[in-house]
């Protein structure tokens, strides 16, 4: 892969050594990070980049998003909560999917997410019936580039009326596909595409399979990840975590996506076992009458991170998704302070490179890859973006200015002018570098799959957008 030597960039590390740099270089070789700063020499066959009037940062972490809904955007914004999402996506659309229809989503939702400066997901995929539908999510994923945790969920069909299909709750997670995974497409854990569990959990599952579910991600050493809103009286088992907890069955390896209705001493004892949180704040503004996590989360002792969650509402930005993040918790912060007669603040308790970092290093290390991404740190993988600070969004804020006020409140991602993953370009000068014809062409193929999806569904588009109304 050889070296490409940035320079003259301002540099937003996020690494506590290195801090901030006004102007420096970066050295990158075979994929990785070797100098931060200052690079005094390089390979006279390296390939330089001058980057005067640019920020370089890691890339976003996008640590919650089901990329197979990508087909469905522009459906759901006045949907009336989970009534009408469960009800148009998992219990009808979901079920309609063909292997080819994953491969396309994924294919062009993961483009979508390169564009617009992510450079890692957690694919969250649980529209899944078989290891066709499996083997096809993984290789639209892995045209792109982009680096990913797969985590292989299972697709929730509603119950059978006559009750001769267990409902999905008490079906045990597939451990045929986790075993055949493991010993062949997703064997390495430091490949670009690594395994996770996509899990039911006790909101979801009998507790049964919310513990057989846990055994079997630990026996394949694999992170596993549940939907989980701890809502009383709206889980399938109300004391699961302590259940889990109790068992010695809750870590760093679990991942709770969501949590806006746990009680404060549960989401502390979950932080104290080192499970991490991904808030997905523009989702759960739209669908959870309680506020995210993040802030909980972090007086707690924790590190959250963030996720975009669905498609079908909005774009799954992280720009968007780290603003609303800073936004929400900021006036959550003010409010509790003028509740407890303590207002105007003296200080603030949330931070734009808090939200910056809750991006970057909090989905690394929630997805147990703080050690390869993350920061820009010697070392580390080159996962890194470039924003053009001289365009109109920015400018003059920078240089001068906080590099986290520019990206958490202004820089959108037309602004994200190059997206390198591992060391290798997948945005160059604004432009996807993937296929220069991937984008037309495929676009042409989303747009038959979703009106294929739509018909098999027996549901009109304008019905289903329409229906909270």
């Amino acid at each position: 892969m050889g070296q490409t030597l940035i320079r003259n960039a301002q540099l937003l590390t996020l690494d506590p050594y290195l801090g901030d740099i006004e102007c420096g270089d970066l050295l990158v070789e075979d994929g990785r990070l070797v100098a931060v700063g200052r690079v005094e020499a390089a390979s006279p066959q390296a390939e330089c980049v001058e980057a005067a009037g640019r920020l370089v940062m890691p890339g976003f972490v996008n640590a919650h998003i089901h990329l197979w809904e990508f087909p469905l955007r522009g459906l759901g914004a006045d949907w009336i909560s989970h009534r009408d999402y469960h009800g148009h996506v998992h219990r009808n659309l979901a079920l309609r999917y063909e292997a080819a229809d994953v491969h396309v989503a994924n294919l062009m939702g993961a483009l979508n997410q390169i564009n617009s400066g992510t450079t890692t997901v957690l694919d969250w995929c649980h529209v899944l019936r078989d290891a066709e539908m499996t083997d096809a999510a993984i290789e639209g994923i892995a045209a792109t580039g982009l680096r990913a945790v797969f985590a292989r969920g299972t697709s929730k069909p509603p119950p059978d009326a006559g009750g001769r299909v267990p409902p999905y709750w008490e079906v045990p997670y597939p451990r045929e596909d986790i075993a055949r995974l493991r010993r062949g497409r997703l064997a390495d854990d430091q490949g670009r595409i690594t395994l996770a569990m996509a899990t039911l959990g006790p909101d979801l599952a009998t507790w049964e399979v919310a513990r057989d579910e846990v055994r079997l991600a630990r026996e394949y050493g694999l992170l596993h990840s549940a939907h989980t809103w701890g809502r009383p009286g709206r889980r399938r088992v109300e004391d699961g975590y302590w259940r889990l907890a109790k068992e010695g069955l809750l870590g760093p390896d679990h991942n709770i996506a969501h949590g806006n209705g746990l009680g404060d001493e549960e989401l502390a004892m979950l932080v104290d076992h080192g499970c991490s949180f991904t808030a997905t704040c523009l989702a759960e503004m739209l669908n959870s009458e309680r506020l995210a996590v993040p802030g909980r989360v972090s007086r707690a002792g924790g590190l959250p991170s963030l996720g975009t969650d669905v498609c079908t509402y909005f774009n799954s930005s992280m720009l968007a998704e780290l603003r609303r993040a800073f936004l929400m918790q900021r006036e959550a912060d003010n409010r509790a302070l003028d509740e407890r007669g303590a207002w105007p603040a003296t200080a603030h308790a949330t931070r734009t490179r808090d939200a910056v970092t809750w991006a970057t290093l909090g989905g690394a290390k929630a997805l147990r890859l703080d050690h390869r991404i993350g920061t820009l740190t010697p070392g580390k993988e080159a996962d890194l973006i470039m924003i053009d600070t001289r365009s109109m969004n920015l400018f003059p804020g920078l240089p001068g200015g906080d590099p986290c006020h520019a990206v958490a409140m202004y820089a959108e991602p037309a602004d994200i002018e190059a997206v390198m993953v591992g060391g290798q370009w997948l945005k160059r000068d604004g432009r996807l570098t993937v296929d220069g014809g991937t984008f037309a062409t495929m676009s042409g193929r989303l747009a038959r799959t979703r009106e294929a999806l739509f018909a098999r569904a027996g549901l009109d588009a304008r019905e289903a957008r329409g229906a909270a109304r």
